[in-house]
């Protein structure tokens, strides 16, 4: 399934470029390329507010209108960076953070391929571990509400 985005130039003058379209039929077949038919397709589109920037994404010949101001790669809601922060549910799932603050994680090792490995081994894989000092600053990046305080 192909997905692309249109300007809103490209969106605002697709009369142009259908009229130059038209004139290029060889053999009664038109030879629009592909950004040229798509970018034809007229889609009407309503600023909410002149500040945000407005795309057009087409999946499947479905119309979506994204408008700035979505959530980034910081985890912050808005383009200014105002928001809440989103806790990343498969940190949580995976980290659990005591009540004194230390970050507890399973041991790697005990899924699968055990029948080979030692009672002992196998025992002391399924103890929780603390998390080292260098990962503290990404676990509390990716759990900001986590009860107790992250140490």
């Amino acid at each position: 399934m192909a997905a692309f985005v249109l300007s809103m130039s490209a969106a605002a003058a697709p009369a142009r470029i259908a009229a130059s379209a038209g004139a290029r039929k060889v053999g009664g077949v038109g030879s629009l390329g592909f950004r040229q038919a798509i970018s034809a397709i007229r889609v009407p589109v309503k600023l909410a507010r002149k500040a945000e920037s407005v795309s057009l994404v087409i999946v499947a010949g479905k119309t979506k209108k994204a408008i700035g101001g979505g959530v980034s790669r910081g985890g912050k809601i808005g383009a200014d960076g105002g928001g809440k922060q989103k806790t990343k549910k498969s940190a949580a799932k995976r980290y659990k953070v005591t009540a004194s603050g230390k970050v507890m994680h399973r041991r790697p090792g005990k899924q699968h391929l055990n029948q080979h490995k030692s009672t002992s081994l196998k025992n002391s894989l399924s103890g929780m571990k603390q998390i080292g000092r260098s990962q503290l600053p990404l676990i509390k990046g990716v759990l900001p509400y986590s009860r107790a305080k992250i140490r």
